[in-house]
């Protein structure tokens, strides 16, 4: 299914949106990728907004599984209008239950003073095989969703490992296809995106315990500094400073191929052994 689909929301009532279902026999996941639901919530928080006022942060809690085989339906509150900024609280429910909580804040066009930290060394895209081709794990029919996606994950043996940093991983990705130039559009997508991997980079240092471990996110928080394009190569630099109590931190800052930081983002996600695995000393 196309990202345009997926973020296309129908409206049934005044701040009441409802997204759509995937079919069954299509082979996607039985549980609903997180962030189609965080991308979704964006999207109904976008729709009571005006567009004068562009989307800068987002916080939002996965609190229960989704079932991706029903709809979700997504009720907005319009806590703020303001003359510089406005908020927007939005629940995702699924049969009767909230399954995700999220508030978005959004901001007129303003200036003020300007840095940023230096984009890491990352080997080019063009430089490494597509995920989908180099990795089993995208054979699965349940990752099929992701086919109009290009991810690029950077070798463990070409990674720039930096002093200090307990666990690394940096990941390419864009969207195969050109998309419209629909700003709104390519914000919603990178939220969409933002949650594929980036758990990932908390497990890269455990390759043989992974299989047995119970991994769903958490939390997820999201800064959008710049515009960008989704349809263009985007640098995913992400570590996670902490792993413990079964929880791992994330973080990730995103990136054009012109060193511009596009986008930051944290998470803190499940990583909690399988009842009954008892990891090796040492």
């Amino acid at each position: 299914m196309a990202i345009e689909e997926i973020l296309d929301l129908e409206q049934i009532e005044v701040n009441i949106y409802r997204g759509g279902v995937f079919s069954p026999e299509s082979g996607f996941l039985q549980r609903t990728f997180g962030g189609h639901v965080a991308g979704q919530s964006l999207v109904s928080a976008v729709r009571t907004v005006d567009p004068k006022y562009q989307v800068h942060s987002l916080h939002g809690y996965f609190l229960r599984a989704g079932d991706a085989r029903s709809p979700s339906v997504y009720t907005v509150e319009r806590i703020r209008d303001g003359g510089s900024f406005c908020t927007r609280r939005v629940t995702a429910i699924q049969h009767g239950e909230t399954i995700f909580s999220m508030s978005a804040s959004f901001q007129t066009d303003q200036s003020g003073i300007e840095h940023q930290d230096a984009m890491p060394h990352a080997v080019p895209p063009d430089d490494i095989p597509d995920f989908k081709s180099a990795s089993k794990v995208f054979d699965d029919a349940s990752f099929r969703q992701f086919d109009e996606w290009d991810v690029r994950i950077v070798p463990r043996e070409q990674l720039g490992v930096r002093e200090g940093k307990a666990s690394q991983q940096q990941v390419w990705f864009r969207h195969r296809d050109p998309l419209p130039d629909d700003h709104v559009l390519h914000i919603c997508a990178l939220a969409y995106m933002s949650d594929l991997t980036l758990l990932g980079s908390a497990q890269v240092n455990h390759i043989e315990e992974r299989k047995h471990l119970m991994v769903a996110s958490l939390d997820h928080a999201m800064w959008f500094m710049r515009a960008f394009r989704a349809d263009e190569w985007l640098l995913y630099d992400q570590s996670s400073p902490s792993s413990c109590g079964g929880r791992s931190l994330t973080q990730g800052k995103i990136y054009n191929r012109y060193g511009e930081m596009v986008a930051a983002v944290m998470q803190e996600g499940l990583t909690r052994y399988t009842r009954g695995f008892t990891p090796q000393p040492g």
